[in-house]
């Protein structure tokens, strides 16, 4: 919006200002949660996981989940986008978005691929480094009969290989650093940082700006043209509701003056579902083998080149894959990750290992978004309700990919790390037992979608053709929150997508 000098462009982040080292540094965004840098979200307890409270971090500073997430660049595949079309997103087809996926993408290694885009603000490159467990992974996998797939963002992501991520120098270079930074300074762009908006200003059908505190102060910004609101599946919705804008009856439960019955909002809610299955060796290899010695001089060694074990996010050895025979696309992403750490590394292995991920691609189950209360300090209700679709499809899909998990250990290009299941899943033999320890065990891996979802329908909250909020002027969404459906990949680069579209409509 600012290349345009004739515009003003007021940018609110509830963050603070500046990017901590930790999200600079590929191989310690996992710090990252829990922090002062993450909103430290958790959804309701959910009644098909043994009423556990599950953990949804997300990114709290410039650049939002992408200055703090596992830096994989994944579109997803092209029936994701032909589904959007046919839910009443037109002109949101795989062959619609593909350019828009090109202009904002850099891609060295793929320039000359007509999908792929090589003059774009973000760099999209290969790992420079994998760890020696990370290519023993992909190999097992193939050994397993996965076959190797060099670009996951071709239209075809079946396979195993090595995800490319947002990356520059040894370093993270994502919506912050790749499009933000490089305009700062532009006269007609102001950043306020720890900007926590509470309230839209809405005035005759016309949302006309914004309430916010600064710093604990209350303040106001009125917006001449238009408001953009990108805080996410969480925020935006949650800010629309304390606004007045959402479900009428749920509104007048907490007190709240209805000013545009819009009963879609916090509705269609989805979630990757991830499970995952730890193995553990005596033989030393990955970020989990190293010493403290070690891993302090990997640190060093980034903050001197930005070379080195800490240059590596340690998330992109994986692959998509069937969890059982007869299924039209893979519903499963894996991982191959080089550490036995566990639950967001809160829980340090004393031995080396590998942890196989397991994430559900395409889950039928959906959830909600609702108020706690009219106070817009309160965080949201969030309930994904995983594993709940009636068919039992999604615990069918997580229950193969332990199952996956243990074939891809048990090859003969691992057999020399002799690698030993580790508590629980190591005690879970029948399917029942199986299925119980997905319950226990089961956590997001951090792509929730959907809450304001855009569509033609009557729980429609976004028009597809502009972004616009449905019955309401001078307010778009440009985030997460209106994707149709969520892509059977990892968000970061669809969302982007779906700025760059976002951008144009705007400026038409």
């Amino acid at each position: 919006m600012s290349a345009d000098e004739n515009r003003k462009v007021l940018l609110l982040e509830a963050g603070p200002d500046g990017m901590p080292v930790a999200a600079r540094m590929p191989g310690a965004w996992i710090s990252l949660i829990d922090t002062e840098y993450d909103w430290k979200y958790h959804t309701v307890p959910q009644a098909n996981c043994l009423g556990r409270r599950i953990a949804w971090p997300r990114g709290k500073l410039l650049g939002g989940s992408g200055s703090t997430n596992a830096l994989v660049y994944m579109r997803g595949t092209p029936s994701d986008y032909d589904r959007w079309r046919s839910k009443g997103c037109e002109g949101w087809g795989w062959d619609d978005v593909v350019p828009w996926f090109r202009k904002s993408e850099n891609n060295p290694r793929l320039a000359e691929s007509p999908v792929h885009g090589s003059s774009g603000e973000l760099p999209v490159v290969d790992v420079p480094d994998h760890d020696p467990a990370e290519e023993l992974w992909v190999e097992a996998a193939q050994e397993y009969g996965l076959p190797y797939n060099p670009d996951f963002n071709s239209g075809d992501q079946y396979g195993c290989g090595f995800f490319q991520v947002f990356m520059k120098d040894g370093e993270r270079d994502g919506p912050a650093t790749a499009f933000l930074d490089p305009v700062r300074a532009r006269p007609n762009l102001t950043v306020v940082t720890s900007a926590f908006v509470t309230r839209l200003l809405v005035e005759n059908g016309r949302v006309r700006g914004v309430e916010y505190l600064r710093n604990g102060k209350p303040e106001t910004a009125m917006a001449d043209a238009e408001v953009v609101l990108a805080g996410g599946t969480i925020n935006t919705p949650h800010l629309m509701m304390l606004s007045g804008i959402g479900p009428a009856d749920h509104l007048t439960e907490h007190g709240i003056a209805v000013v545009h019955d819009l009963p879609g909002v916090g509705q269609s809610m989805q979630d990757h579902l991830n499970c995952v299955v730890t193995f553990v060796t005596n033989e030393k290899f990955g970020i989990g083998g190293m010493t403290a010695a070690e891993f302090e001089q990997a640190t060093a060694e980034w903050s001197d080149s930005r070379t080195g074990p800490m240059a590596n996010p340690w998330s992109t050895s994986g692959g998509h894959a069937n969890s059982r025979p007869g299924l039209a696309e893979p519903d499963l992403q894996i991982y191959g990750i080089a550490t036995p750490h566990r639950d967001h590394a809160r829980y340090m292995s004393t031995v080396p290992g590998l942890s196989m991920f397991n994430v559900l691609q395409r889950p039928k189950s959906s959830g909600t978004l609702t108020l706690r209360s009219a106070d817009p300090l309160m965080h949201p209700a969030i309930d994904p309700n995983y594993l709940s679709d009636p068919d039992g499809e999604d615990m069918r899909s997580l229950v193969g990919g332990v199952e996956l998990s243990r074939g891809i250990a048990a090859t003969k290009t691992l057999a020399p790390l002799r690698l030993r299941e580790a508590f629980p899943s190591g005690e879970a033999k029948t399917k029942e037992e199986i299925a119980q320890f997905v319950r226990a065990q089961c956590q997001s891996i951090y792509h929730p979608t959907s809450t304001c979802r855009m569509g033609t329908d009557d729980m429609a909250v976004t028009d597809p053709a502009t972004l616009k909020v449905r019955g309401l002027d001078g307010l778009r969404i440009c985030d997460a929150s209106v994707f149709p459906d969520v892509v059977a990949s990892n968000i970061m680069a669809t969302v982007l997508m779906v700025a760059e579209r976002g951008a144009d409509f705007i400026q038409q």
